[in-house]
């Protein structure tokens, strides 16, 4: 271990694509190595439960915690590592709002179960299904429970800072990186020229997002901004409704009338990016 802050992801229940949103903020991840001891990731390094359990509480500088609260084990990890950590960051859509994963909220878990275990392809005459517990000659196995309904991060244990986004986009995850860092160095000050606090810190990183969410609602207006038609060409040319508009895209929707369409005509995604915008 060094004397540099320590920081902390875990992957509960997601698909991974914020543990790759991290990565492609290329080079950005060396001054991550640079500035944190990495002390627990586990879908990058051999990193223990217990070694987690065996740090000091607080001593963790930043966590990134992405994925809902599907089963115990996703519990257990939450509150450990809010007990371990300084600041606790819901990182992604599954950790904000449940996501994805919380679509099974709409089913019981029974059926759930008989969609995955009793189906034609399943090869199951006994009709057995997962058991939190289970005797074998090696031992006493055990898996995690899954609980009834899935609950995002902030339902479990209190969290410090919100950064959405299916996955948050890497330059948002970059820009927030940097205040971060320039914040633990003593670069980054407040309007009285003093270091920044933990308070201030989790104010600037906030901030750093919200003007990276601004930039992508300005092509976004413009789209609003467009006929039906027309906005529907220029919707089918955009890679994502995550990311701003192609230049070409919006070029053309900005030459268009400015005639405002009904909400109900906007997709809903492009109204829930412009509104947090």
């Amino acid at each position: 271990m060094t004397d540099k802050p320590k920081l902390a992801m875990y992957w509960a229940a997601a698909c991974g694509g914020c543990e790759i949103a991290v990565l492609n903020i290329h080079e950005k991840i060396l001054d991550v190595d640079a500035n944190f001891d990495v002390v627990f990731w586990p879908v990058a390094m051999d990193a223990k439960y217990k070694d987690v359990e065996a740090m000091p509480d607080a001593s963790i500088t930043l966590t990134l915690f992405n994925g809902a609260i599907r089963n115990d084990e996703n519990e257990h990890l939450a509150h450990l590592l809010r007990r371990k950590s300084k600041l606790l960051v819901a990182f992604g859509a599954c950790a904000c709002e449940g996501g994805l994963p919380a679509l099974t909220n709409l089913s019981q878990r029974r059926q759930i179960f008989d969609a995955v275990y009793h189906t034609p392809s399943t090869d199951e005459p006994d009709g057995n299904l997962p058991r939190p517990n289970w005797s074998a000659p090696e031992g006493e196995l055990h898996i995690p429970e899954l609980y009834p309904v899935v609950k995002t991060l902030d339902q479990i244990v209190p969290v410090d800072y919100y950064m959405p986004g299916c996955p948050p986009e890497s330059h948002q995850i970059a820009a927030v990186i940097d205040v971060v860092i320039q914040a633990l160095q003593g670069k980054q000050r407040c309007r009285r020229r003093a270091p920044c606090s933990a308070q201030a810190t989790r104010r600037c990183a906030t901030n750093a997002n919200a003007r990276a969410t601004k930039r992508r609602s300005k092509s976004l207006s413009a789209f609003r901004m467009c006929s039906p038609i027309r906005r529907s060409a220029c919707w089918n040319k955009a890679s994502c409704a995550a990311v701003p508009l192609r230049a070409a895209a919006a070029a053309r929707c900005a030459r268009k009338p400015a005639r405002r369409a009904s909400a109900a005509t906007v997709p809903r995604t492009a109204r829930s990016i412009t509104a947090r915008g």
